[in-house]
């Protein structure tokens, strides 16, 4: 970070001054010299003479991290945060970002950018794991509260909850957000459209997450009738997904068929592909787990993977092995099985709970193949993920094959 000095040297510099020109009719060009060279300090008078001179308010001159250093560095950082969905390559980013603000922190003074900074370096230092996000959280919101920065004081509760829930500590999330919620509504009197929006769709998920379906769809179906009055489209497509999803989940078909279809009107609306796959991603599970149609399931995946290639195959790996396995075809349903990984960003129950199924198929697999042993390896392995989640239609599968291959 610059010192006094060369605070002022880089100010002049900006303006185009010489520091003749600088120095004016009440310092010398020497004295000026040895000041930007931090080997003579100028008394309070000077300084305010200088700060006058580069049309700055001398506290900037004074502070450890002068404005425009500050708003340089927000703007760098800016153009590199992204908020998505987490990866190895994500994390990656975030731990450059971080080492960016870092030698920073201790120096910020009490403004909107320290505020932003601090709560950018907070989210990726708890992303890439470091252990020093929780004082900076605290102070980017102590500065948003006193600026009246309602919407980023809530985006940040709305971070503490979600760090409760990728820990799968489901109820306490649950009961954070809902804390959080009453205390915006009560400080703003009516939220902003879009925070709203995300505490519907926050809240709806942990509802989810802790089995309570009801709840879940009553927030889900109030978030997407407010967007319809608002003429917003912000969490739209998430909001459809979650709704397509609880659908299957309660095997109400028509609602099905209706979420999908508003997926796939916004992904031709918004020319994005990886909305579509999500469609058809949900159509297909249904198919596969609920449906049994394997034929037509089959034919969903490989159209998606012709059309998307590899960067997709993590959405098809899974449901390809099932639906090959459901048309006999044991061998190559064990290769697509094989291919399956479980994200390690997956948090949501749901999620979990779908994904925990490839050892059950794997284990029904080695059970047709003889190998008994294999069989019963993956039956117990599928068991013991699973037990910890809700009575989804997906444990009850699972428990039912772990049956089957150990009686």
């Amino acid at each position: 970070m610059a010192t006094l000095g060369e605070r002022i040297r880089n100010l002049r510099k900006q303006k185009g001054l010489t520091l003749q020109a600088l120095a004016g009719d009440q310092l010398t060009k020497g004295m000026l010299s040895l000041i930007e060279n931090n080997k003579a300090n100028p008394s309070m008078e000077s300084l305010s003479y200088i700060a006058d001179r580069l049309e700055v308010d001398r506290n900037e001159l004074l502070e450890d991290v002068p404005a425009n250093e500050l708003r340089n560095l927000l703007e760098e950082v800016e153009q590199l945060y992204t908020r998505e969905l987490i990866s190895d390559e994500l994390i990656a980013k975030y731990k450059e970002i971080a080492g960016k603000i870092k030698p920073y922190l201790e120096k910020l003074p009490f403004r909107y950018e320290s505020a932003r900074l601090l709560d950018i370096y907070s989210r990726c230092s708890y992303h890439s794991k470091q252990n020093d996000w929780q004082d900076p959280l605290a102070k980017a919101e102590e500065i948003y509260d006193s600026l009246h920065m309602i919407n980023q004081s809530a985006d940040l509760h709305i971070f503490r909850a979600m760090m409760a829930f990728t820990e799968h500590r489901y109820k306490e999330a649950l009961s954070m957000i809902q804390t959080s919620r009453s205390l915006f509504e009560e400080r703003a009197g009516v939220l902003d459209p879009l925070k709203k929006l995300d505490f519907d769709y926050y809240e709806s998920i942990l509802y989810s997450a802790v089995g309570d379906g009801e709840n879940s769809k009553r927030l889900m179906e109030e978030a997407i009738t407010f967007s319809k009055e608002q003429q917003l489209f912000y969490r739209i497509d998430a909001l459809y997904r979650l709704a397509g999803f609880q659908a299957v989940l309660n095997r109400d078909i028509e609602n099905k068929d209706h979420y999908i279809a508003k997926l796939r009107l916004f992904a031709d609306f918004t020319d994005d592909e990886e909305i579509g796959a999500f469609a058809d991603a949900i159509e297909i599970h249904y198919l596969n787990s609920f449906a049994h149609d394997y034929e037509k399931a089959n034919a969903l995946i490989d159209q998606n993977l012709e059309k998307h290639q590899e960067d997709k195959i993590f959405l098809f790996a899974l449901e390809k092995g099932k639906a090959l396995y459901g048309l006999g075809q044991l061998k190559e349903a064990l290769g697509w099985l094989k291919k399956h990984t479980l994200w390690e960003f997956l948090h949501h129950p749901y999620d979990l709970s779908l994904h925990y199924e490839k050892d059950a198929y794997l284990a029904l697999i080695y059970l047709e193949l003889g190998k008994k042993e294999l069989a019963v390896k993956h039956a117990t392995l599928a068991k013991d993920l699973i037990e910890p989640m809700p009575d989804l239609p997906h444990k009850l599968f699972i428990l039912k094959v772990y049956e089957q291959v150990t009686a």
